[in-house]
């Protein structure tokens, strides 16, 4: 009888036990969960979709281009413009076809990093080589939202019209996961794919788009609920195995690609540079870095110059190396958070332009020794009158 009585104490405190500590557990589950669709209904209410937030016009082949002629001078934030030339090209300054005697020109290709989304038209990266190197000027052929194969299509069908010596081909991690897709953001675009080993267009953006929809905004929203994750991390993999994935899809197109702008800047009298820019995700080693590791490999297969700025870039300090990237907090977020800051664009600049010199093509290419020897005899004192 007591050793009955014994067991059934036992048991209520059992019982009492769970419920201390399953009913804070269960009240806490149910909170968070009606929290986080509370923050995520108001954010679906709040969603007011830009009617063009690429600021592009459509265009059959590659989807979409820079509206000709744009100046808004306040895009980014009070100051901060974004001005296109009549070609659709983001532009610093007035720039014609035709170079000056004993000037050259970079061309950078590239998305929204090299384009310069969230910084004014003199500080992007592309427009600040021109300070950095003598006699050079820039043409930034970049769009936000590319490709790789996009910055392919457009660079291969309108760049020939302009003179250049380099060819600055630069794109992040995420631009082989676009070439994947037959729209992004909204806008449609086109896809590539390899035919008995020739580059072909499967199919041209269709239909033409009238400009942002809400689905993409929304589409944007759902990794913040907490399920959205768990089944993401469960279904797709780790961030390893969802790049092998795509890698699977697309790396033999995207060294057809490269292959295809080698010939094509040759045939141009330019030298092609793969420029590899690093995002904030990768100031560490990951994931990327296998990617990364086999872009080096092809690069030297091929005999194309490569410049990976995520070495460089990872041995910046990283209380300065932050400083690189514009983060949500800031005024300059206008679909720019993540991209370069001015500061960044800046470092990039340099870091470019250190790579470019040491090259010896590049450095001939671009008539840098001489430029470089004209600096230093202007900057050098002059020698008094008489003196040996």
């Amino acid at each position: 009888m007591a050793g009955g009585n014994g067991a059934g104490v036992a048991r209520r405190l059992g019982m009492l036990g769970l419920l201390l500590v399953g009913v804070p557990i269960i009240a806490f589950t149910l909170l968070e969960g009606a929290a986080s669709a509370w923050l995520f209904g108001r954010d679906i209410a709040a969603v007011r979709p830009d009617t063009n937030f690429r600021r592009a016009r459509f265009d059959t082949l590659v989807g979409w281009v820079g509206i000709p002629d744009l100046h808004l001078p306040d895009m980014f934030s009070p100051g901060v413009a974004l001005t296109n030339n009549a070609d659709g090209m983001r532009i610093h300054r007035p720039v014609t076809p035709a170079l000056a005697p004993g000037r050259h020109r970079v061309i950078c290709s590239g998305d929204s990093f090299t384009n310069g989304w969230g910084v004014g038209d003199a500080d992007t990266f592309c427009a600040a080589l021109e300070q950095v190197l003598p006699g050079v000027e820039s043409l930034n052929m970049a769009q936000p939202g590319y490709g790789i194969d996009q910055a392919y299509l457009w660079y291969k069908r309108d760049a020939g019209r302009w003179p250049h010596q380099v060819h600055l081909f630069a794109f992040i991690w995420n631009d082989f996961e676009r070439m994947a897709l037959r729209d992004f953001s909204g806008y449609a675009k086109p896809r590539l794919r390899l035919v008995n080993g020739a580059i072909t267009l499967e199919s041209r953006p269709q239909p033409e788009w009238s400009g942002g929809v809400k689905r993409f905004y929304y589409s944007r929203l759902l990794p913040r609920l907490r399920l959205f994750q768990l089944v993401d991390r469960n279904l797709n993999g780790s961030d390893s195995v969802q790049l092998a994935r795509v890698d699977a899809q697309v790396w033999d197109l995207f060294e057809s690609i490269a292959r295809d702008l080698d010939r094509l800047n040759r045939e141009r009298g330019s030298q092609l540079v793969l420029t590899y820019l690093p995002t904030n995700v990768e100031l560490v080693p990951g994931p990327y870095d296998a990617r990364r590791a086999r872009l080096a490999a092809f690069a030297a297969r091929a005999k194309i110059p490569l410049v990976d700025l995520t070495p460089a870039m990872r041995a910046v300090p990283p209380d300065s190396a932050v400083w690189f990237f514009i983060t949500a907090n800031q005024l300059q977020t206008r679909g720019a958070s993540g991209h370069y800051t001015t500061a960044g664009h800046r470092w990039v600049a340099q870091a470019l332009a250190e790579r470019l010199r040491a090259d010896s093509t590049t450095r001939a290419k671009l008539g840098l020794e001489a430029g470089d020897a004209a600096a230093r005899r202007s900057a050098a004192p002059a020698r008094p009158r008489g003196a040996r």
